[in-house]
């Protein structure tokens, strides 16, 4: 009775570690159970087979219903091409239960392994077998050997295995940091793209309500009538407008930033004139300067190279740079435009003589949402983020340099027409 109770003690710890489910997500995570064989592996049960001179040798992973070799040296067929045996035949999962080296000159007979089929099957009389550990402790196969013959194992030889097998637990979990990296990067991507897809959504839906705003605002502006006591509701209707077409500049950058985020952007290149294209805008862009108080100067003229460029979303770019250099441009200051000819491509740059930028914050303008004061906010810091979305739809680049306390410049270039 008291065999019988020890039996079952045994097998009920046997199928607590098997069954362990931190374990199983461990060894499925390494994602090599039912893998092609890999060359580092057979590399080193091939090296097992030699300095421990047996005829067998297998990295075997051991779930809670069958072991499988991942690599093995002198199997039998079929063993050799089905790599996998049910568990009553498997040395290996006591290795694992214990969570330590099991050595066993003479398998017949012996009180752990001694009534596995593989004895008389098989024909397996000696068997060497060192846990493949976890950095949490957890044995998710082994590194074994075997042989038909009694074998005295020497210290040396456990030794040389103890090794090997501490090279393969290190491919292990090399994969298993490999594999949950792809999986945080599948799941970022997921993320970026759902959210993505929500912004796009979210602006859509919310335009066609704004512009009903807008519109409305409008009308009521132009059938209200002059006298002193249609005045507030004149204001009333002038701070809705206004609300308004914040509101549809916001959800316009919104869906320009997704569009980005989402390699979408679309551009429509057509050969302009340089000079000609910063001039024209220029035209648009200088109310805004003026309207803060700034000089502004553009240094522009027709007659330089021809550039490939979607003259509207160009527009939108410096829209966007001038317009943050009068915010952050106290009035009295100066603002510049200008573009200069390079190696094969045309240098743009919007120059003030604001705050400056600190040079640890530089990294970070064309982040979305990021600005360098959250306290102080200006708009919602999608503007340089969509700058660099149009240059780089262009195939340009652009960057910024600038000093606190002094300006900032702002630099993009477009490739030059062939």
């Amino acid at each position: 009775m008291r065999n019988e109770t020890l039996a079952d003690a045994e097998r009920s710890h046997e199928h607590e570690v098997l069954s362990n489910a931190d374990r199983l997500e461990r060894l499925r995570a390494t994602s090599l159970l039912d893998a092609p064989r890999e060359e580092g592996f057979d590399r080193l049960t091939r090296l097992a087979t030699k300095l421990l001179e047996a005829p067998l040798s297998t990295v075997t992973l051991v779930d809670d219903e069958r072991q499988f070799y991942m690599s093995c040296t002198g199997l039998p067929e079929p063993l050799a091409t089905t790599r996998q045996t049910p568990l009553e035949y498997s040395f290996c999962k006591h290795t694992v239960v214990l969570g330590k080296p099991l050595i066993v000159p003479d398998v017949r007979g012996h009180p752990i392994v001694g009534d596995n089929p593989a004895i008389t099957a098989f024909g397996v009389t000696a068997y060497a077998g060192i846990p493949l550990l976890t950095s949490d402790g957890h044995a998710l196969g082994t590194l074994c050997v075997m042989d038909f013959k009694v074998r005295h194992w020497t210290d040396d030889q456990v030794s040389n295995l103890k090794d090997l097998a501490a090279a393969v637990s290190t491919e292990i979990e090399l994969r298993m940091d490999i594999a949950e990296r792809m999986r945080v990067e599948k799941a970022l991507h997921r993320a970026v793209r759902m959210r993505d897809e929500m912004l796009g959504i979210v602006s859509h839906d919310l335009r066609n309500p704004v512009h009903t705003v807008s519109l409305a605002s409008g009308m009521l502006l132009e059938t209200l009538s002059d006298g002193p006591g249609g005045e507030p509701i004149r204001k009333s209707a002038e701070i809705i407008r206004r609300a308004a077409q914040q509101m549809d500049h916001l959800l316009g950058d919104l869906l320009d930033v997704a569009t980005i985020g989402s390699g979408r952007l679309s551009v429509e290149l057509i050969h302009h004139d340089s000079g000609l294209l910063l001039q024209s805008a220029c035209e648009g862009l200088r109310p805004l300067a003026e309207a803060a108080g700034l000089e502004f100067h553009c240094r522009a003229a027709p007659g330089s190279p021809t550039v490939r460029a979607d003259y509207d979303r160009i527009v939108q770019l410096l829209s966007n740079l001038v317009g943050n250099a009068a915010k952050f441009t106290p009035s009295g200051g100066r603002i510049e435009v200008g573009f200069d000819v390079a190696e094969g491509e045309a240098c743009f740059r919007v120059a003030d003589t604001g705050a400056g930028i600190a040079a640890e914050d530089l990294p970070h303008i064309f982040e979305q949402f990021w600005q360098a004061s959250p306290a102080g906010r200006h708009g919602a810091g999608l503007g340089l983020t969509i700058c660099q979305g149009i240059v780089e739809a262009h195939g340009g680049r652009i960057w910024a340099e600038s000093q606190v306390g002094e300006g900032t410049t702002f630099y993009f270039t477009l490739p030059l027409a062939s």
